[in-house]
């Protein structure tokens, strides 16, 4: 257990930095969701009739219970049933439909205060999987000036829930990953790899994934919010346990 023992040898060191996820933490995504809800319902109405939203919200829960890295991949593969041609028309043009009519980004009730107060105190990088859009909406809100670096996905290979992604955003920012806290909405895909690298972790329950429940002890985040609201004060909680 590589990860436990660093974690023993390294735990006294001040938290310096924070790790936001983009959707669910810093981008409101209650639009995004409800516009992929009616084109993947729509699409998949011409194969099984009948087919509604409604029954989409079936399918995204048990995709999410099942820890699916990508819900949506989930629902078309569940009903073409192994039919990969099928899956890869179905799901390119759900992608082609979205592309062209999802809206501009909003950004979540709250992050801007939360935001300001965060980086009086530490360093604030983006730990999501947005590209530098998510930079133009900082921008137009006045916060961007609030994070350290300015990278996005877009700037690495690899991305959540390989731990190495954790680790080289912390390595760019300069930091050990055990100097780092953790923000996002995921169980597998935020907390869990943090976890490994021996980061303290804040889950935020929004958005899809607000159901997931840790599999694992190790997976059991070090506090829970249900919005963003108190965000910094919960930073401030955790770190004041380490001094």
């Amino acid at each position: 257990m590589p990860f436990i023992t660093r974690c023993k040898i390294k735990r006294t060191m001040p938290i310096t930095t924070i790790l936001l996820d983009g959707g669910g933490v810093i981008v409101d995504e209650s639009e995004l969701e409800d516009l992929r809800a009616k084109i993947i319902s729509n699409i998949l109405s011409t194969l099984i009739r009948g087919y509604s939203t409604y029954n989409y919200r079936i399918d995204i829960e048990q995709a999410v219970n099942s820890y699916c890295s990508n819900v949506y991949k989930f629902i078309f593969w569940k009903y073409t049933e192994g039919n990969l041609p099928l899956f890869d028309e179905l799901y390119q043009k759900h992608l082609s439909i979205w592309n062209e009519d999802h809206p501009p980004l909003k950004l979540m009730a709250g992050f801007d205060i939360e935001a300001k107060a965060i980086c009086a105190r530490y360093k604030m990088v983006i730990a999501g999987q947005y590209g530098r859009e998510i930079l133009d909406l900082l921008r137009e809100n006045s916060i961007l000036d609030c994070f350290s670096s300015q990278l996005t996905q877009d700037d690495f290979a690899i991305t959540k829930p390989d731990p190495r992604y954790f680790e080289q955003i912390a390595k760019r920012a300069g930091v050990d990953s055990v100097q780092c806290l953790m923000v996002g909405d995921r169980i597998d895909k935020d907390i869990a790899p943090a976890k490994m690298l021996g980061m303290k972790t804040i889950l935020v329950r929004s958005g899809i994934h607000r159901t997931q429940r840790p599999r694992e002890p190790y997976e059991v985040p070090d506090l829970e919010l249900e919005t963003v609201f108190g965000l910094s004060r919960a930073i401030e909680e955790i770190a004041g346990q380490m001094s």
